[in-house]
């Protein structure tokens, strides 16, 4: 990542497609729940696909046009990452949740549910991030809340966040698949 978040935008941000497994229906409901608490902030997401209509028809149903926005995709979302304070997860499931990945290297804290593959193996609770139980509205909402009220928190997982490239660089992962051909060689 070339541009880092200082996490002092008031924005959330989510990625990915508009379907079924990203699940921003679930997203937008949680976000219903957030608004309340936190005015003069706002929901990002940036993606297209089959829901976007029906997407759109939640918003406009639960009177959060002010705050929540569907955007198209983008080339440069490492640019939004960084005008962005914190990235929101709320998939069913990911094969390998690279958007995760992308947001922590630019500096963003993750919420997330605990969906199948990933979560748990790059957020560490409460250290660069909160995972919450899958399905769990009231949790997500109060794990963004938590950042959302505290700027210095936001900042300090922000930082720690970072470092999960570290662990997903091309070296590191070369290595990896190195012994575990080494292993199957043997």
């Amino acid at each position: 990542a070339d541009k880092y978040s200082d996490c002092s935008e008031k924005r959330v941000i989510a990625v990915g497609r508009l379907d079924y497994q990203k699940s921003f229906d679930r997203l937008i409901e949680v976000w219903e729940i957030v608004h309340p608490y936190a005015q003069d902030w706002r929901l990002d997401i940036f993606g297209q696909g089959e829901w976007k209509d029906m997407l759109n028809q939640m918003i406009r149903d639960r009177g959060l046009e002010s705050c929540v926005k569907i955007n198209a995709p983008t080339k440069n979302i490492g640019e939004e990452y960084a005008k962005s304070s914190i990235l929101v997860m709320s998939s069913h499931y990911e094969g390998f949740p690279m958007v995760m990945i992308e947001g922590m290297a630019c500096g963003l804290p993750a919420v997330s549910f605990d969906f199948k593959c990933g979560p748990r193996d790059i957020i560490e609770d409460g250290v660069n991030g909160y995972i919450v139980e899958d399905g769990d509205l009231g949790d997500l909402a109060q794990g963004l809340l938590n950042l959302i009220k505290d700027e210095p928190l936001r900042k300090s997982m922000g930082e720690a966040a970072k470092t999960v490239v570290d662990r997903y660089s091309e070296e590191k992962v070369m290595a990896k698949w190195e012994n575990c051909y080494k292993s199957i060689l043997s």
